[in-house]
């Protein structure tokens, strides 16, 4: 009875190692120095620049007339761009990021000082054209003004030369508002109005101007209008996303640095970044909620509000069960340390929405931004003040609190990162952010060059400030107090750490956004889809589904082959087939028009 038993016993203990070995690969790490981790993410923006330089010189991305996708020549250099290049960044090129860098971005700079962009010379014939219809204004409303007489010949000349010229500017990116008073100073010359003068023509000037002015007021805006889709944006949580769903598997190959992997208690890692940004970028989007609130006019009361986030808590929760269950099943090796023996990162994502409610309850009394520095600062002194600390990492798992304790107590950590995240939605997701009582506040009274483009610069003046705020705050914590950064515990550093980087990372894609498209949302024709990669939009899209499917990915191969054993080709190899399934499931969703946002 005993011999059938053996084999048995023996792959039993075979199973129960490899586990044992897979846990201790990924424990008791310390991580690597910030600047690296920021250099190897910098591999993202660099991408993301090379993909610009090809679609302003070249249009190489568009898509064709009559399709819905992008050419698979442009397909192909998308998904080299932005997931390849950083395949190659965490793993092949780890060692030399810098160098990385400046190789992907040595094109860019060759190709944005010899060659102009399409839309520039486009605006350039625009505006000769703008230039002559101009002349010939001021010369007939000479013309009319030497007469005593209607001159119907003069008017139809205006008219016939407008006609002729706006189906060119129709084609071109315009400065709008040269081209609202060309346009109500030509309407002051029809068949009804024979006898316009000077006189008139400065009062359709004037009138030319509050009219632009008071028409991109939030008053006369449309929802769409007032919370349109920034591609900075999306280019930012795309990338984020990217990198996130690529370090979950590579963790598990030796090709990934382990200065990279999760650390056991103190430092920073790769990997440590990711999770909190994973937290920013939804707070950054669930921004949209209040400020429709804000737009509308509707804010319901609070327990209305609690009772639709927890509707939203319960289908993210059970997500977080079925994982559970699943890992609990297989026996699938898993790090204890990092949050628990029960708890995951869906249970800490699934818990934030009630909470937020009532912050953002709060938030009508003072600012979110001082809502989430005082949930971290109040954080880090009961961790300091009191045994805390010593019970989150030293404490024996007895009863189900002590159990789960990392997860349960960093929860606070993440949400201070998630309320950092949504004050930057604030100040970043509307077309006009000033009409926003506490952002009014920061930014002042109105500028004279127009609500978009001083929506455009309150971002790019917030994001410095608050970015360069928090690293301030980052450095007094580190260096002047000592307190390390501890993603286990998520203290008030890592808070700062997470939160600083973000915002620095969406100030850089907007500069970006700046340089290559510089009227991008600014003009009607200037579209969103121009400056956005079709993959990135498709990730953007469908986050959720994208990170669940990588989580399944994930397991599957680790339940499928030894990870540890297999080399550095055929781990690449693996990695680039991994994503291709990712880029390839994100594609197909946006195809048929789905959306499982995070």
């Amino acid at each position: 009875m005993s011999s059938p038993m053996a084999p048995s016993l023996e792959i039993t203990a075979d199973k129960s190692a490899f586990k044992h070995l897979k846990e201790e690969f990924v424990s008791g790490l310390t991580g690597g120095s910030i600047q690296e981790i920021n250099i190897v993410t910098l591999v993202a923006l660099s991408s993301y620049a090379v993909w610009c330089t090809l679609q302003t010189r070249f249009s190489f991305f568009s898509i064709p007339q009559g399709s819905r996708v992008p050419s698979f020549s442009s397909l192909f250099v998308d998904f080299f761009l932005n997931w390849i290049a950083l395949i190659l960044s965490i793993t092949m090129y780890a060692s030399h990021p810098f160098a990385f860098n400046l190789l992907i971005l040595a094109p860019v700079a060759i190709l944005y000082v010899s060659l102009p962009s399409i839309a520039a010379a486009r605006q350039r014939t625009a505006q000769a054209v703008l230039k002559r219809r101009d002349r010939k204004i001021r010369v007939s409303a000479n013309d009319l003004n030497s007469i005593s007489t209607p001159s119907h010949s003069a008017a139809s000349l205006l008219n016939s030369d407008y006609n002729a010229s706006i189906s060119v500017t129709e084609q071109f990116s315009t400065d709008s508002t040269n081209h609202e008073t060309v346009t109500n100073v030509v309407s002051c010359y029809d068949s009804s109005s024979p006898y316009s003068s000077a006189t008139t023509l400065e009062q359709s000037h004037t009138l030319a101007c509050s009219t632009s002015t008071s028409s991109s007021s939030i008053s006369s805006m449309s929802l769409e209008a007032y919370l349109p889709k920034k591609s900075f944006l999306t280019t930012y949580r795309a990338g984020m996303m990217i990198i996130t769903c690529i370090a979950i598997l590579a963790v598990d190959f030796r090709i990934f640095p382990r200065r990279f992997a999760k650390v056991e208690t103190w430092g920073t890692s790769l990997m440590d970044l990711g999770v909190g940004s994973f937290v920013f970028s939804m707070g950054v989007v669930s921004a949209r909620g209040p400020l429709k609130e804000m737009f509308l006019k509707q804010q319901p009361e609070l327990w209305i509000s609690l009772k639709r986030s927890i509707g939203q808590t319960t289908s993210v929760l059970i997500l977080g069960l079925l994982r559970l269950l699943l890992v609990k099943a297989v026996d699938y090796h898993e790090h204890i340390s990092e949050y628990g023996v029960h708890w995951n990162f869906f249970m800490t994502l699934g818990f934030l929405p009630p909470f937020v409610t009532l912050f953002n309850f709060l938030s009508n009394y003072t600012s979110p931004a001082t809502l989430s520095l005082c949930v971290g600062a109040v954080y880090q002194t009961l961790l300091t003040c009191t045994p805390l600390t010593r019970f989150i990492l030293t404490a024996p798992r007895t009863g189900i609190v002590s159990m789960n304790k990392e997860g349960i107590f960093s929860f606070i950590g993440y949400l201070s990162i998630f309320l950092a995240g949504q004050t930057t939605g604030f100040y970043t997701l509307p077309s006009t952010p000033r009409y926003i009582p506490y952002v009014s506040r920061f930014l002042g009274n109105g500028s004279s060059s127009g609500p978009l483009a001083a929506s455009r610069k309150a971002m790019l003046t917030y994001l410095f400030v608050a970015g360069m705020g928090h690293i301030t705050l980052f450095l007094i914590c580190t260096k002047g107090l000592n307190m390390p950064v501890s993603r286990r515990l998520a203290n008030l550093p890592y808070v700062l750490w997470v939160t600083s980087t973000n915002i620095m990372y969406i100030l850089m894609y907007l500069l970006v956004e700046v340089i290559f498209y510089p009227s991008c949302g600014l003009t009607p024709e200037s579209k969103y889809e121009d400056a956005v990669p079709w993959g990135l939009e498709a990730v953007n899209e469908n986050g959720l589904a994208v990170f669940l499917l990588a989580n399944l990915l994930t397991g599957a191969v680790n339940l499928s082959l030894n990870t540890l054993d297999v080399k550095n080709v055929q781990a690449l190899t693996l990695l680039v087939l991994y994503a291709a399934v990712l880029a390839v499931g994100a594609g197909f969703m946006k195809h048929k028009g789905w959306a499982v946002r995070v």
